[in-house]
């Protein structure tokens, strides 16, 4: 009796201890599995406070083009492009102070931290503003665009019955407006952004954006438009256009100027003023209307009336970035005077 059951305790034993290795093995894995979840969960913890850190940086570094902005229209306010060689030695803000003072777009791109900034001013008077067309005007932009002339009429009607300049609102555009998915009503006001145009009645995105404006016709009757969004604004000092940034396209819609004396602009606004000492480029520019008249004879002598050389409203653009984390401040922004801060017209933020 004694020799079994020291027989079925010898049996058990190798059991009781597969039994442990079993446990300890599961014990291990599920410890493994814990450490790997910690570390896990502190790897993106350390990802995610990496990437709020550098959205922070780069919100500031957009907050930061927009202060730059400001310094730079300050100081173009008082360059003249008559400065000591030494001045524009010596100053790195000189050429592009000059080209925003001259009228032109310009582009600085300017590393800071861990990062950098990529700012683009451009004058918004450069385009023609919406709000303040003709029925004349109107018809220049869209035979620029290659709109055909049988649109013209329509096209037109439909914007000023848009913007209220009808004496009455016509039926047949509220019933339009009120057949469409969803229903909506004419403003008859100001058009607030040039996209609204895509809610009047006879527009559509090839005719803003560029396009074929029938697709569904055979390929040699469809008719390929360049779009008039980029000619247009909603702002702008007076109405008036500032030649030195126009493009080609606006400025043949200005008083007697075809293609050929369009060309002739943009040409003469690369040349430094005439009886200039120096061969810097950034001196170019129309200064003012005898300027524009002298070094391009032949004008239309109402020109001036519609042209502006220098700008207070600008389009502004700031970029910060870190790595691959980027944010955007766009604006529009109204400048008045040195040392006053910018009036913001129109702003938007963008991750």
């Amino acid at each position: 009796m004694s020799v079994l059951l020291q027989s079925n305790v010898a049996d058990a034993a190798p059991d009781r201890q597969g039994s442990g290795l079993i446990v300890a093995i599961w014990v291990i894995g599920l410890l493994g599995m814990l450490v790997m979840s910690f570390a896990f969960d502190a790897h993106l913890e350390t990802k995610i406070l990496a990437a709020s850190r550098e959205r922070r940086q780069a919100e500031h570094l957009a907050l930061s083009g927009i202060e730059m902005a400001q310094m730079l229209l300050d100081k173009q306010s008082t360059v003249t492009g008559s400065e000591s060689p030494d001045t524009v030695t010596n100053d790195r803000w000189y050429p592009t102070a000059l080209q925003l003072h001259i009228g032109r777009s310009i582009q600085v791109v300017e590393p800071l931290g861990h990062g950098y900034v990529r700012l683009e001013i451009a004058p918004e008077p450069g385009k023609l503003n919406v709000n303040n067309l003709s029925d004349t005007n109107w018809e220049s932009v869209l035979t620029t665009d290659g709109v055909p002339p049988e649109m013209w009429p329509q096209l037109v009607d439909a914007v000023d019955d848009w913007m209220g300049k009808n004496t009455l609102a016509k039926a047949d555009y509220d019933e339009y407006y009120a057949s469409q998915d969803p229903p909506y009503q004419a403003r008859r006001s100001k058009l607030v952004t040039v996209r609204e145009l895509l809610l009047v009645k006879g527009f559509n995105e090839a005719i803003l954006s560029g396009g074929v404006l029938n697709p569904d016709e055979p390929p040699e009757k469809q008719i390929t438009l360049r779009g008039i969004q980029d000619m247009l604004t909603t702002f702008g000092d007076d109405g008036k256009v500032n030649i030195n940034a126009a493009s080609e396209a606006v400025l043949m819609t200005l008083p007697g100027v075809d293609a050929l004396t369009a060309k002739e602009i943009m040409f003469q606004r690369e040349q430094p003023p005439p009886g200039s000492n120096t061969n810097n480029m950034t001196q170019a520019g129309f200064t003012g209307s005898a300027d524009l008249m002298s070094r391009i004879p032949g004008l239309d002598p109402t020109l001036p009336q519609f042209v502006t050389f220098i700008s207070k409203i600008f389009r502004i653009t700031a970029i910060g970035q870190v790595g691959r984390v980027t944010r955007r401040i766009w604006m529009i922004a109204q400048w008045n005077a040195a040392g006053q801060p910018l009036k913001i017209l129109q702003c938007r933020e963008e991750m």
